[in-house]
């Protein structure tokens, strides 16, 4: 038998702050500014605020304590539901070949610190070791090429409970024993089919990430407490959780470089509120307009090549929820062209009925005979490279613009600087009501994690 459990478990167990190499968490500061940052922005969105509702159910008397970031202190439990909703609310979160692990580690492992009075040190350890175990079993059952995941079930939330169970149980000092149970427990409580919320554009999509968290960081405390007996090594055994996920099984990820590849550098960091794979058009929508200088009532037309597998969707009487309009090239694109400033002002109500912005919409066609695969584009992405995208902008005068682009803004290849996280992080600080002395010194913070001796005096800074 296999021992990959046990390998994945030592490993995060015996996981110390000094085995990480510097640029590797430099990475991970970057990625904690920007997700909390963006969850700040998403503050009032129908998604998080239900969240806080839900929160709110779970009640605050419990002795651990953690802040619900624009708001003020609550329940731990409460406040990783809550914040890992609004960490995916504006799709602006970052992703990772797997999808979006950043959504759970980033809040899971920030108010388990927080709770726990840990340092700086020990969250960026839970963080950046719990997302390496993450990406090996996410990376371990994805389906096989030509899945049909909206037939068969499938769904970025199959996984993504192991970005909240590996990191909480990080912070708690799980060892490898208990680390072999909590791996376990996590693989039972993954949901297979997952495919209703995507299906229907629901906004539910978004929630789905902060109950996921809530699940895993439990779990964590259930494995810490030694109450998950019977439930080890089920990466290796038969039955074990590659049935459970219909057989899927790559062969090299559950061992892959552990300690010597850091595939948290990997991540792309999301310079739009909008779906990744909507990132490249947005981005070379962006620098047409910036070298020509055209408005929204300039544009006949906008051509793009290839078309994006389930991108393309255009609705002329107006778009149902958030979910639909981050999904939706032709809608992003229009809401940049009628405001060049990201925000959630792109989803607000009245915009995704906007007649202004369904009419640009309708101008934007995707190629329907070439069109790449889901598949196909995660597949690049996995590979280090991304989709090239070519676009045609016909305006009104006759003039045609032409422009290619592959590489979006916070894609390894073209990467995030601290300038740029800073920027996203006050947007989303400004919206959710923080002064500016606690925007900068949350900023302050992030950029010297390492020296911060309690989190608590980060977590400060999160509430008006």
């Amino acid at each position: 038998m296999t021992e990959y459990t046990k390998s994945l478990s030592s490993y995060i167990a015996d996981m110390k702050y000094e085995d990480i190499p510097a640029d590797v968490i430099d990475c991970g500061k970057m990625l904690t500014l920007h997700c909390v940052g963006v969850a700040l922005a998403a503050k009032g969105q129908a998604p998080a605020a239900s969240s806080v509702s839900c929160a709110n159910d779970l009640g605050s008397g419990s002795k651990l304590q953690a802040t619900l970031w624009g708001v003020g202190k609550t329940s731990l439990m409460s406040s990783v539901v809550a914040n890992t909703t609004a960490s995916d609310t504006l799709d602006w979160e970052d992703c990772s070949w797997t999808g979006h692990p950043t959504a759970s580690m980033v809040p899971v492992a920030l108010s388990m610190c927080e709770a726990y009075e840990k340092s700086g040190r020990d969250y960026l350890t839970a963080m950046i070791g719990g997302f390496e175990v993450y990406q090996r079993i996410a990376g371990f059952i994805q389906p096989p090429k030509g899945w049909d995941q909206i037939k068969k079930g499938w769904g970025l939330g199959t996984w993504q409970i192991f970005a909240s169970s590996i990191p909480a149980g990080k912070v708690l000092g799980c060892d490898a024993g208990q680390f072999n149970e909590l791996i376990g427990g996590s693989g039972c409580m993954t949901p297979v089919v997952n495919t209703i919320a995507q299906k229907n554009m629901s906004d539910f999509y978004h929630q789905q990430f902060g109950f996921v968290s809530l699940n895993g960081a439990m779990l964590a405390q259930m494995a810490k407490r030694n109450e998950l007996a019977g439930l080890r090594d089920i990466l290796d055994i038969e039955g074990g959780y590659s049935m459970m996920m219909r057989g899927f099984a790559n062969d090299g990820w559950l061992d892959r470089n552990l300690g010597t590849e850091w595939l948290l550098k990997e991540i792309l960091f999301k310079h739009w509120p909008a779906n990744m794979w909507v990132q490249t058009p947005l981005d070379c929508m962006d620098a047409m307009r910036r070298e020509n200088q055209f408005t929204i009532d300039d544009i006949e037309s906008v051509y793009i090549t290839p078309g994006i597998q389930f991108r393309n969707k255009y609705c002329p009487d107006g778009y149902k929820s958030m979910m639909e309009c981050q999904f939706s090239t032709a809608y992003c694109l229009s809401a940049y062209m009628l405001d060049h400033h990201p925000g959630p002002h792109w989803f607000s109500k009245d915009m995704l009925k906007n007649p202004a912005l369904l009419d640009m919409a309708g101008r934007v066609k995707m190629d329907s005979e070439n069109v790449l695969l889901l598949s196909e584009c995660f597949a690049l992405f996995t590979n280090g490279t991304f989709p090239k995208i070519s676009m045609k902008v016909t305006l009104k005068d006759g003039s045609v613009l032409e422009k290619e682009f592959q590489y979006p803004k916070g894609h390894p290849r073209n990467p995030y600087d601290w300038a740029e996280a800073e920027r996203d992080f006050r947007i989303g600080a400004r919206i959710a009501g923080l002064c500016e002395e606690k925007t900068e010194s949350f900023i302050r913070m992030c950029r010297e994690l390492e020296h911060v001796t309690n989190m608590n005096e980060m977590a400060a800074c999160l509430a008006p």
